[in-house]
């Protein structure tokens, strides 16, 4: 084998060992560089260019050349559309299996309509001489026939039209580029869906904190911008489908920017939530198609990342309900996507987890909210109970406003009991705290600590408004009746906070001020010392 033949092969080894190599973008275009070297080297051709095709503009772009400085300056990073391509992959042109080459003088370069690279070369009189007009192309297919790209070759060394042997060796080489090429694709979105399924992980883990619904929203929020590639998302959230949706987190929003208080329900939403645009359980929609359906003449929002062509995002509406059970509870929009193209099935179904991951935050929140009411309060009256009145004296008394305490007691809940049935004392003590509540200030709250006793927390009140409030409760205690038209009979007893009181000492202050006025029935209240 001549030396020069051993030199070619191992020259290909290593731009082939490199191909399958590839592991991201950067990797691939190092590879395309030197696929642009070895076909230059192995080849004979002083310039050599690889055309990428790009997804979300449906052009070419020069993104590797070898040449001179001039024409590389002129090549590198223009801009092409797909469809210019179109007529010189013809049938015509076709020489072996998958190149093509146009001869000079047998197709007009002015109908493209984008600027050509044509050499400055001698003329010659051989007849396979390779002439100023003439061009080489081989396309870059994947296993599925999809277009990946264009090599194109110019300028021989020889100044000759290749041979059959050459152009298979070009088309080898074209397909090494082209696995490269889908390599690196297929390893770009396997990181990507890495990356997807890794943020929905984080936001699992942070579930635990959802008592804090809105910081696990701005995860999601978050996660769907940084794992998904979405540079606008946004959370809303209503009480009902015919509430406004208010924002609850939000990405990539500026602070003030309208979409943040559209003012919109999920009922004025309904149109979008059509089977027709379903995919993964999220719902995207043409521009134009969801603004007629919103019944939109001009929406004062477009989005700013868009591309060309059928794969690329050019306005869409992009939209996922959030569903607890059997009824939506809010929505969230994104936009923007980075890489300008129409989201992937696999893209939309980490959209969908990331969603269902916000209704989990939204139920769990309210799961703990509850939880915390039942813990502060009495299931009989709904007011908050013995821990939430300890509780609210000691802010209060630590505040340093001061405050007064009224205790009641209701006296005649066992003969309501005895006579008319635990179920009428039950209502009995409901209507009792009705009434406490239907007189009280806005900063005044009752309490049920326990039994038939309730206490009233009166924050910043002196003797005289103290006692005040006390005569409005007892009047609206004694205009209630208990189940059977019985009156409900009650007790009150006043303390008002003292310096160097404690919690203890101003309760139990009260508790006597109430035994006292149980014992003394005719007016029913006495006052502490």
């Amino acid at each position: 084998m001549a030396p020069n033949t051993l030199a070619v092969l191992a020259r290909l080894g290593t731009t082939f060992e490199r191909t399958a190599a590839v592991r991201d973008e950067a990797d691939l275009q190092d590879v395309l560089e030197d696929v642009a070297r070895a076909i230059s080297e192995v080849l004979g051709y002083r310039a050599v260019v690889i055309n990428v095709y790009r997804y979300a503009f449906d052009d070419m772009l020069t993104a590797a050349a070898v040449g001179t400085d001039e024409s590389i300056h002129q090549l590198l990073g223009t801009i092409s559309p797909k469809h210019s391509w179109t007529p010189l992959l013809d049938d015509r042109f076709r020489r072996r299996e998958g190149a093509y080459f146009v001869p000079d003088g047998e197709f007009d370069w002015d109908e493209l309509g984008v600027d050509t690279y044509v050499p400055d070369l001698e003329p010659s009189d051989d007849p396979n001489a390779w002439l100023a007009g003439d061009a080489l192309f081989v396309p870059l297919r994947d296993a599925r026939h999809e277009l990946l790209g264009v090599i194109s070759v110019d300028e021989p060394e020889t100044c000759l039209r290749p041979t059959d042997e050459e152009l298979d060796v070009l088309v080898t080489i074209a397909q090494h580029a082209a696995l490269a090429m889908r390599i690196g694709q297929d390893m770009a979105n396997d990181m990507e869906h890495q990356r997807m399924l890794e943020r929905v992980l984080e936001v699992s883990a942070r579930l635990t904190e959802a008592s804090d619904v809105d910081a696990v929203l701005g995860a999601v929020s978050d996660g769907i911008r940084d794992a998904l590639g979405f540079d606008k998302v946004l959370i809303g959230i209503a009480e009902e489908p015919s509430h406004p949706l208010v924002t609850r987190a939000s990405s990539g929003w500026p602070p003030d920017a309208p979409a943040l208080d559209h003012g919109a329900s999920l009922e004025a939403l309904e149109g979008l939530f059509s089977a027709d645009f379903e995919v993964a359980g999220c719902y995207l929609l043409p521009a134009q198609v969801a603004e007629d359906r919103l019944g939109i003449v001009d929406f004062p929002y477009r989005s700013g990342l868009n591309g060309r062509g059928p794969h690329a995002w050019s306005r869409h509406w992009l939209m996922v309900p959030l569903v607890e059970g059997d009824r939506r509870i809010g929505v969230i929009w994104v936009d923007d996507p980075r890489d300008r193209l129409l989201p992937t099935r696999a893209r939309l179904q980490a959209l969908r987890l990331f969603a269902n991951q916000a209704v989990a935050a939204v139920h769990t929140a309210k799961q703990a909210a509850q939880l915390r009411h039942e813990a502060l309060h009495d299931a009989l009256t709904g007011l908050p109970n013995r821990r939430a009145f300890r509780a609210r004296v000691v802010r209060e008394i630590e505040g340093g406003d001061g405050l007064a305490i009224v205790l009641c007691d209701m006296d005649n809940l066992k003969i309501v009991n005895d006579t008319r049935g635990h179920d009428a004392g039950d209502k009995a003590l409901q209507l009792l705290a009705d009434a406490l509540s239907s007189q009280l200030r806005h900063s005044d709250e009752a309490y049920r600590i326990g039994g038939d006793e309730f206490g009233v927390v009166l924050p910043g009140t002196g003797p005289v408004d103290a006692e005040g409030v006390m005569r409005r409760l007892r009047s609206a205690v004694m205009y209630r009746l208990s189940p059977g038209g019985d009156p409900i009979e009650a007790s009150f007893g006043i303390a008002v906070f003292e310096p160097g009181d404690d919690p203890e000492r101003v309760v139990a202050r009260a508790d006597e001020a109430l035994y006292q006025a149980k014992r003394r029935r005719a007016d029913s209240v006495a006052e502490s010392a």
